[in-house]
């Protein structure tokens, strides 16, 4: 995964979502854009391996209202908006040569209907770079005193995952952050899982995020051993087979059964394990 915002030289495209959800883009260059524009996918995909995240991007939507923020491109043609880092409204100077003014909203921009453009170029990076100097919380409002507070992340988001036993699933949803440090905080839902497996897992963390050494923390369980209780665990992230495919963290838990080992794999089937809410962290150098 990049060490930072990965920019475009000149990347551009359109789109007619509205909301404040992900945007379907167009995998061409519109017309009348400069000379030396390409599409997103030629940008920071040229091989078509997806998904590439922590994409700066800046909408200006059909009533002039503006977001910049970072995302991952999910394929060619859809962009998620991961978090906003300035909101407010666009000075079209000249076609497809926006400028900030400074009238930011911290929130991310409810796109009105019509066509929208999107770009990615070091010139609207630099207008927001006052703004980018520290990134916000897991809401993505880039304002302290609604945020709570703001933190030196490079990227945030959340992952849909499956908490398992290795046979009964439980979907989840799994939030996390990249710190400028290098370190990768998991928020960890409150989730179990009852079903007739022996293990404890959750499945489908991005390969940008598990693509490392395989590491173990200290966390808490609903262990099984003692009849469905929290107890002491280990969480181990494992990268998966290849560079891109998806990892897992991999959980023990506590038990005296285990001595001398104190911790094992192994879960009581047909009863109540998984996961409190908690973050865990791990280091990504």
């Amino acid at each position: 995964m990049a060490g930072g915002p990965l920019v475009a030289a000149a990347a551009q495209s359109t789109t007619t979502t509205t909301g404040t959800g992900p945007i379907t883009i167009v995998n061409t260059v519109p017309a009348g854009a400069p000379a030396g524009s390409t599409t997103f996918a030629a940008a920071f995909a040229p091989t078509a391996v997806f998904p590439v995240p922590n994409i700066f991007y800046a909408i200006i939507d059909a009533s002039g209202n503006i977001e910049a923020g970072y995302g991952t491109l999910t394929s060619a043609t859809v962009l998620t908006r991961d978090f906003v880092i300035f909101a407010g409204v666009a000075n079209n100077v000249a076609p497809f040569v926006p400028a900030f003014t400074p009238t930011p909203t911290g929130s991310f921009t409810n796109l009105a209907a019509g066509t929208a453009n999107v770009y990615s170029n070091p010139s609207l990076l630099s207008q927001v770079s006052t703004q980018q100097q520290r990134y916000p919380n897991f809401t993505g409002n880039a304002q302290s005193g609604i945020d709570g507070g703001i933190t030196e992340d490079i990227m945030q988001g959340s992952f849909a995952g499956s908490l398992t036993d290795g046979v009964g699933t439980t979907a989840v949803t799994v939030n996390y952050k990249v710190s400028s440090a290098g370190n990768l905080e998991i928020q960890l839902p409150a989730a179990t899982v009852n079903n007739t497996g022996t293990t404890l897992s959750i499945t489908g963390v991005p390969s940008y995020l598990s693509n490392v050494t395989t590491q173990s923390v200290p966390c808490f369980v609903v262990g099984t051993a003692a009849g469905g209780v929290t107890v002491p665990g280990i969480a181990t992230l494992t990268p998966g087979a290849t560079p891109t495919s998806t990892g897992s963290i991999v959980f023990q838990q506590y038990t005296a059964a285990a001595f001398p080992a104190l911790f094992t794999a192994t879960f009581t089937a047909s009863v109540v394990r998984g996961t409190i809410a908690s973050v865990i962290t791990f280091s990504i150098h």
